[in-house]
């Protein structure tokens, strides 16, 4: 696959690096000589990394479409003394200032990115559906996640397919 569209080399790299790494897990995975338990962990790690591949190119995307996600700050909050009560709600009154930034790449969640870029027309509906629904298997397959979410190889191959739809289709995003 030509990556030449990413033109950071250092990212080009690692994602090339990356997808060498998913094939060679794919294809380790279908040894007879691995039992389930491999192969379940195998599939959740090539899970792990392909989102992680993709959510990568979507932000390269964002940076250089030169959109921002914005946030809403309140800096030098004061509150009112006590006898300013709200009757309505309760609670102390506070004038603040309401300050509009942009997030950092760190303050945007993937689903708010692909929520974003689709509003953008960057990315068409049908694309933000299979994301949004690699996003929630990603999530499910964490170590952390109470979920009875199993890997197989159907959810890995949709996976590979997406990240290689997203793959095909980020050079026209560049332009």
């Amino acid at each position: 696959m030509n990556l030449e569209f990413i033109k950071d080399e250092a990212l080009r790299q690692r994602t090339e690096d990356s997808i060498e790494y998913l094939y060679t897990l794919y294809e380790e995975s279908k040894g007879d000589d691995k039992n389930d338990l491999y192969r379940t962990e195998t599939y959740r790690v090539i899970i792990l990394y392909t989102v992680s591949i993709i959510e990568a190119l979507l932000f390269y995307i964002y940076e250089r479409k030169g959109v921002v996600i914005m946030k809403i700050e309140h800096k030098e909050r004061i509150t009112l003394p006590n006898s300013y009560k709200n009757k309505t709600v309760g609670g102390k009154i506070c004038v603040l200032v309401e300050k509009t930034t942009e997030k950092t790449e760190s303050e945007i969640s993937l689903r708010e990115l692909v929520n974003f870029l689709e509003k953008k027309k960057v990315l068409k509906k049908a694309t933000v559906k299979k994301l949004l629904n690699l996003i929630q298997t990603r999530n499910s397959v964490h170590l952390r996640q109470k979920s009875e979410t199993i890997c197989n190889i159907q959810s890995v191959e949709k996976a590979l397919d997406l990240l290689a739809y997203v793959l095909i289709q980020a050079p026209r995003h560049l332009k």
